[in-house]
């Protein structure tokens, strides 16, 4: 899956429109059901079970609302990573990195071309290893790049997980509130909604564990970047930037 900001930026819109809808048929059930038992003719046992049902219909989806209001929070961490994702890998950063690589080579040095002796050969012996250097910094580059991009990515499918989630349980949630006015129609639909509501915590637990494996996998990357950092092989001066001068 690729990621798209503006596509991102869409699903978080309908999964902020999805919670008001949720929290508006959810607060509706309550006054509704009360409406419809508090008549003599039903039965104080029919009431009770009523207003329970209803009861537990509102509780199960205050936690996913509750819920849902805390993922939301991290919503802009994928656009973040993308941004930065295209910052690493673009030309502020690798590019100007692998163009310092590129230019500092002996074969792209421009100043031996014309310039012969003992000076011409140490110049370009203290240029040179600039280039690994360099080369280094664009890997590492293109490393971070990608961690960012797959935990992006990552974002986008946990949220859109989420999305598919809350966009089954609208539906069922406004017939439900429909249904909390009829004391016949009330047990069926109720039904569903505490099923639908029921699905809440393994839908969500799902998606935050698919998220977290994909992030743990990224600990790989982590280690990589460590071990390019501590590799001296392009920063042979006590791991600093190669001296230009001999």
């Amino acid at each position: 899956m690729g990621f798209n900001p503006e596509q991102f930026q869409a699903l978080i819109d309908k999964l902020n429109s999805g919670l008001t809808s949720m929290s508006t048929h959810t607060t509706a059930m309550g006054p509704k059901v009360e409406s419809a038992v508090n008549h003599w003719y039903v039965p104080d046992a029919v009431a009770r079970g009523c207003i329970w049902i209803v009861n537990k219909i509102i509780e199960g989806v205050n936690w996913i609302i509750n819920k849902l209001v805390d993922i939301l929070q991290g919503a802009l961490a994928p656009v973040i990573m993308f941004y930065n994702a295209m910052q690493w890998q673009g030309e502020e950063i690798r590019g100007k990195a692998s163009g310092v690589s590129s230019s500092t080579q002996k074969f792209n040095l421009a100043a031996p071309k014309y310039w012969e002796g003992e000076g011409s050969t140490a110049y370009t012996n203290a240029i040179f290893p600039q280039s690994g250097a360099s080369a280094q910094v664009a890997s590492s580059a293109s490393t971070v790049a990608g961690c960012l991009t797959a935990c992006g990515v990552a974002g986008f499918a946990f949220y859109t997980a989420v999305g598919v989630f809350v966009a089954q349980l609208i539906p069922v949630l406004a017939a439900s509130a429909a249904a909390a006015a009829s004391v016949v129609a009330l047990p069926v639909a109720g039904a569903a909604a505490a099923a639908e509501a029921t699905l809440g915590p393994a839908v969500i637990g799902g998606a935050v564990l698919a998220l977290l494996s994909v992030i743990g996998a990224e600990g790989t990357t982590m280690a990589q970047l460590s071990g390019e950092k501590s590799d001296k092989s392009a920063f042979p001066n006590g791991g600093h930037w190669p001296v230009g001068t001999v």
